[in-house]
């Protein structure tokens, strides 16, 4: 039994773990999507730099520049462009088969940096104007890294980008640096020379001069900055809200599956309560006794438990305990007790202190050695016969009504034992009550689940009420006071839920 225990519970520790597993690819494969959709919007922002790039290099033919720029410009272009397909065509094989290639990430990287480069030689190289690449340092690099930052969550990535922006800027300072000294000197007279040529009426130059391409680019592309930041706050928040939608589904379904898995916990418990409390048949068959019982389970089951035995020799043995917290594993606990109880009458001659200490070192076994739980409960073990009640075993106080009085009488368990199960050996701690049971006498046994019931005020039902009820009907048949006790519970409790079993067995003298 204990290998099958330990099986099943290596089973479920399994289950939940690949369920586990499940949800976090789930998770991941919402992050891949997140950064392919951004990738895909990145080249096709790319694809729309290059196509500037063209548009540029044909406004300066237009302008009159030489041809062999225009094929030095459209080689780069197009060296730029097939790169950017070949991109492209990784990240469609990312989205079909939903994984992310972090060489992408470098890849890609590595094309915006020399796109951004071109764009910058471009503008310098086509202006005739080296003072560009300085000028336009602190922007290139802004843009650089804002749009990494912005896209690509890695930091090896970021500082990748940074080196070769670096690397790249510098070689384009080495190329242009040559020209910067004689234009630093002749900038204002190559200015003076040039503005009347570029304004004159008919001039193909006027396109490209009346507009100057430096102003141009620089303001596209840090519009384009404030638009690829706004795109990648959209798309993280997009990605965000697709895993909280994902966790939230997620949750909720784990939310379902452990109710549906307690609802069927708190069946089998509910079942087992049933099972194993005493029929009609046997409350019945009493000799001089009139005995009646009931319990109503909470939403939360826990473990009350009631019993009764009629003998052979005419007495009959009776059982009520409570078991620590709810659930199936308080409901085996009961079902234990009840079968070593049961057990423990089949042996003649037992005390009762004999068969509660039995009963305590069968539970303490089982809950401590094959459950390893903690669990324990409260029981009291009496029994009728000839006249007398033997009663043994620390549980809630009972009520004694003698016929004829008016006042009911608190049956005190406290020194009788203690809690069934906290230790292995109670044998000390156990000591029996006797007492005269008269004819139209009435003891009531009951639960902490009615003393402990909650109103809408959550105020206690409470013990004082509970003597005062007894005292009113215990004059009664036995189930006329069951009766009668539970529907004044119900009166106080409203509308409010139990919180705990509620259990009472009433047993009154006949004859």
């Amino acid at each position: 039994m204990a290998n099958e225990q330990n099986t099943t519970e290596d089973e479920d520790k399994g289950y939940r773990f690949q369920l586990t597993d499940y949800w976090k690819k789930q998770l991941h494969e919402i992050q891949v999507e997140g950064e392919i959709r951004a990738e895909v919007f990145a080249s096709k922002f790319r694809f729309f730099f290059i196509t500037m790039l063209a548009v540029f290099t044909i406004m300066s033919q237009i302008g009159g520049r030489p041809v062999h720029e225009a094929y030095f410009q459209m080689t780069a272009i197009s060296i730029l462009f097939f790169f950017n397909i070949f991109v492209t065509f990784f990240l469609r094989k990312s989205t079909k088969e939903k994984v992310y290639y972090p060489t992408i990430k470098y890849t890609a990287s590595f094309l915006e940096i020399t796109l951004l480069t071109t764009i910058l030689w471009f503008l310098a190289d086509t202006s005739k104007n080296p003072m560009h690449i300085y000028s336009g340092a602190m922007g290139f690099l802004y843009f650089t890294l804002v749009a990494l930052a912005s896209i690509r969550n890695r930091r090896s990535v970021i500082y990748f980008a940074g080196a070769l922006a670096l690397i790249q800027y510098g070689g384009l300072m080495i190329y242009f640096y040559a020209d910067i000294t004689p234009i630093m000197a002749m900038l204002k007279e190559y200015t003076d020379v040039l503005a009347p040529a570029m304004t004159a009426a008919g001039s193909k130059f006027i396109l490209i001069s009346v507009a100057p391409m430096g102003i141009i680019l620089k303001t596209f592309y840090m519009g384009a900055t404030v638009f690829l930041i706004i795109y990648s706050i959209q798309n993280a928040n997009e990605t965000a809200k697709r895993q909280a939608n994902l966790m939230f589904d997620t949750e909720k379904k784990a939310i379902l599956q452990e109710n549906m898995r307690l609802g069927m916990e708190l069946d089998v418990a509910r079942q087992l309560q049933a099972m194993v409390l005493p029929t009609d048949l046997e409350t019945n068959s009493c000799p001089g006794l009139e005995v009646a019982a009931m319990m109503e389970a909470a939403d939360e089951v826990g473990g009350d438990y009631y019993d009764c035995y009629p003998m052979k020799d005419g007495s009959t043995y009776f059982a009520i305990g409570d078991v620590t917290g709810h659930g199936l594993q308080s409901g085996v606990v009961m079902m234990m007790a009840q079968s070593s109880y049961r057990t423990a009458l089949e042996r003649d001659g037992s005390s009762l202190s004999d068969m509660l200490n039995s009963i305590n070192g069968v539970l303490y076994g089982n809950i401590n050695g094959r459950m390893n739980d903690s669990r324990n409960l409260t029981l009291s073990l009496f029994r009728y016969n000839n006249g007398k009640i033997h009663l043994t075993g620390q549980h809630e106080d009972f009520l004694f009504m003698k016929s004829g009085s008016k006042k009911a009488e608190v049956v005190d368990t406290a020194d009788l034992g203690i809690y069934v199960g906290l230790t292995d050996n109670i044998e000390a701690m156990v000591s029996e009550k006797e007492f005269a049971f008269n004819v139209g006498d009435a003891f009531l046994g009951y639960t902490d689940g009615v003393t402990e019931a909650e109103n809408m005020a959550k105020h206690f039902y409470g013990h004082e009420r509970l003597v005062k009820k007894f005292e009113e009907v215990a004059h009664k048949p036995a189930t006329e006071i069951i009766k009668e006790m539970y529907s004044d519970l119900r009166e106080f409790m409203g509308e409010r839920e139990i919180l705990d079993d509620i259990s009472f067995i009433v047993v009154k003298r006949t004859s």
